[in-house]
């Protein structure tokens, strides 16, 4: 792979997927961009999610309060570019990462055209509360694209 320019990862929802917005974000040689909800339940930080960065923002569904994809961490995977390709790994998450439908450990590869899962679907029990939607329990479910890096 040749460099054209600082790559951009590219998150598009696809059905079944938690709502969000597609996300456009640079991939600066080095950087760690983490991937995870925009509060963090540990500190109560919040942290303003947008297109450009990894941040997942709460929604406000089915008339209720707005609240996190339950199946995604605050902190959920790590993603990078080290010049030849770009990594992803996930952070010893609960609802774990998926890539093409394989979860994941240890460091992966990911490509254009690939489906990441950040999370898996929780099911709705009888413990469920009744504000919780259906849509809150799903995970992110993306296709990436990767724009930015040629083969050579």
């Amino acid at each position: 792979m040749s460099i054209a320019n600082i790559p951009t990862l590219s998150l598009s929802a696809i059905s079944g997927s938690f709502p969000f917005q597609t996300k456009y974000i640079t991939l600066p040689l080095g950087a760690v961009i983490i991937l995870g909800a925009e509060v963090d339940a540990d500190s109560n930080q919040r942290r303003v999610a947008s297109p450009s960065n990894g941040w997942f923002a709460p929604q406000k569904l089915g008339g209720g309060s707005s609240i996190s994809p339950l199946p995604l961490s605050s902190s959920h995977t790590q993603v990078w570019w080290d010049g030849s390709g770009v990594y992803i790994r996930d952070l010893d998450t609960p609802f774990g990462t998926y890539i093409n439908n394989s979860r994941i450990t240890g460091t992966r590869v990911v490509r254009s055209g690939d489906i990441i899962t950040l999370g898996s679907q929780i099911p709705r029990n009888s413990n469920t509360p009744n504000y919780i939607s259906d849509e809150h329990l799903k995970p992110i479910i993306a296709k990436i694209s990767l724009a930015g890096i040629t083969t050579s």
